[in-house]
């Protein structure tokens, strides 16, 4: 059988989120439940790597239709330093693959705390099962590729879907199906964006991905993706805090993605952008802003809401990542890799890996 990659996996992710909006009373019904059950002040996400990007991703989004506070934290800052949970918190651990060894830790840690552990898992047969009280599966269903692209939108929508739920405020279905439908779209443009500035692309070695509101989460798992894959260093900021302090290391060697939020910070994001340019010509935005229609540096997009800005762009972010990681033979990894991982495992020993060969 062929080896799935990446990139079936984005292309696979509009239409697995377009069915999960469909039957999200049904996908969300087991969280609903227990959040019904009482009255929550706060809800605590637990996440690491992709899965703690895509929370922050919902965030804005969540905090909109929601009256909760909201905590997003590691699995190891949570077991080793912050977990003073209340009764009126609803604690949350996420991993994809239900492996990671540090989210088991952190359920661990909420059973100690007599507290009820729930995990969202993309794999509801993994090992999260034998520790945690309920397992919910948030609707990726299967992606075996550990660079995970599709499990990031999917896991975001399935907190967005909640939150409608939870508030009753199903007008907002439309607009997360627009969101939606635009991630489609944004796979075609961001092909030919690649395409285009191919160059520039593919000889990356410093890169910086900038983003606020939504799109810090957008911002991080840009500089995730193209960090564990192009091989690269790679640093997520957010648009102020990068012209105080990042931006001096700036040459014209520097590349720089900035993810638009098209709302009331649009004028300060479209300065931060010409004003990277005065450095560097590697410099590339996604935004909605047509004032930008004649920059071949900026991927324009169809306007979604603000709070679900990462819904239409994370194809832009997983494309670039794969594409050119691929095609610069980037993606493998360094042998000396599977020492490290022997000595300090991020995954059980259930886990299968199937980005590494034998």
């Amino acid at each position: 059988m062929e080896k799935y990659t990446m990139l079936d996996y984005i292309k696979e992710a509009p239409e697995v989120a377009l069915n999960n909006v469909e039957h999200y009373q049904e996908l969300v019904k087991p969280l609903l439940d227990i959040a019904n059950e009482k009255e929550y002040k706060r809800i605590w996400l637990v996440a690491s790597g992709s899965s703690n990007n895509a929370c922050h991703c919902a965030r804005a989004f969540m905090k909109k239709v929601l009256p909760m506070d909201f905590k997003i934290i590691t699995p190891y800052t949570f077991t080793y330093y912050e977990h003073d949970i209340n009764e009126d918190d609803l604690v949350l651990v996420v991993t994809q693959s239900g492996y990671s060894t540090n989210a088991i830790e952190a359920i661990k840690k909420i059973n100690e705390l007599n507290h009820l552990s729930i995990c969202l898992t993309g794999n509801v047969n993994s090992d999260v099962k034998d520790y945690a009280d309920v397992v919910i599966d948030y609707g990726v269903q299967e992606e075996l590729v550990g660079y995970v692209t599709k499990g990031v939108t999917c896991l975001c929508l399935f907190l967005v879907l909640f939150s409608i739920a939870q508030s009753k405020q199903t007008d907002y279905l439309d607009e997360v199906k627009k969101a939606i439908q635009v991630n489609q779209k944004t796979i075609d443009k961001t092909m030919k964006f690649i395409e285009h500035n191919y160059k520039e692309l593919t000889s990356m070695n410093w890169v910086y991905s900038i983003g606020a509101g939504s799109n810090y989460g957008t911002a991080l798992e840009s500089a995730l993706k193209m960090g564990e894959t192009i091989h690269i260093p790679s640093a997520p900021y957010e648009i102020e805090e990068y012209i105080h302090g990042p931006n001096l290391q700036l040459t014209p060697q520097y590349n720089v993605f900035i993810y638009d939020g098209n709302d009331q910070a649009s004028n300060r994001v479209a300065q931060v952008y010409l004003a990277t340019k005065q450095v560097t010509n590697r410099v590339f935005m996604v935004s909605a802003n047509t004032n930008f229609k004649d920059d071949d540096h900026v991927l324009l997009v169809d306007k979604v809401l603000p709070e679900l800005c990462p819904i239409a762009y994370l194809p832009f972010v997983q494309l670039v990542s794969y594409i050119i990681s691929r095609d610069t033979n980037r993606i493998k990894q360094h042998p000396l890799l599977k020492k490290f991982k022997k000595i300090a495992a991020a995954k059980s020993d259930n886990f299968v890996n199937y980005d590494e060969d034998e």
